[in-house]
């Protein structure tokens, strides 16, 4: 009886042992904006930030969300993954380029890929994935008041941030971006 219970004990402290390795999430704190972004230790390459989808809406109240992926360690050196997501009544399988400015810089994202397409309730998902520059993205987060236009072969839509957005977009510079 007892030799079972060594047994499951040593496995249990294995099995602790083995997933601990594994890997690091940070938990999530909402008073520090930390419920916004999601952290992975990588290594010798550092700390990977995957910010969850910011939204913001066209004339229309068309939404679009951008979601980013980075890593970082110690200096800007590397690129941002940009998702867009955009929600309208047209079905979208190709995107010319995206800008996201405020009154400081003007990213201009290219080579823009079609994810996927579909239904979402009564409107339609389009997912795109570009790259962009970290340095340029990270001057993003200085100011708010940004501004999303995405560019198809015959039109422009612009998308600005509700409140909630700017909000979320100062609690991303505090938490993350300030402390490069």
């Amino acid at each position: 009886m007892a030799s079972n219970f060594k047994i499951k004990f040593c496995f249990g402290l294995l099995m602790l042992s083995l997933t601990s390795c594994m890997g690091f999430k940070s938990s999530a704190s909402t008073s520090s904006g930390k419920n916004l972004y999601e952290t992975f230790f990588v290594g010798n390459d550092g700390t990977q930030y995957f910010i969850k989808p910011l939204s913001f809406t066209d004339k229309d109240k068309n939404l679009l969300t951008l979601d980013l992926t980075f890593r970082y360690k110690n200096q800007i050196k590397d690129s941002c993954i940009v998702n867009a997501s955009f929600f309208d009544n047209a079905v979208h399988k190709s995107m010319d380029s995206v800008i996201v400015s405020n009154e400081s810089v003007r990213v201009k994202l290219m080579d823009v890929k079609h994810l996927f397409s579909e239904r979402s309730g009564n409107k339609v998902n389009s997912r795109f994935s570009t790259k962009g520059s970290l340095i340029e993205v990270s001057k993003l987060f200085e100011n708010a008041n940004w501004k999303a236009t995405i560019y198809f072969e015959t039109k422009q839509i612009d998308y600005f941030p509700p409140q909630q957005t700017k909000r979320k977009i100062d609690k991303l510079r505090y938490g993350i971006f300030m402390l490069f």
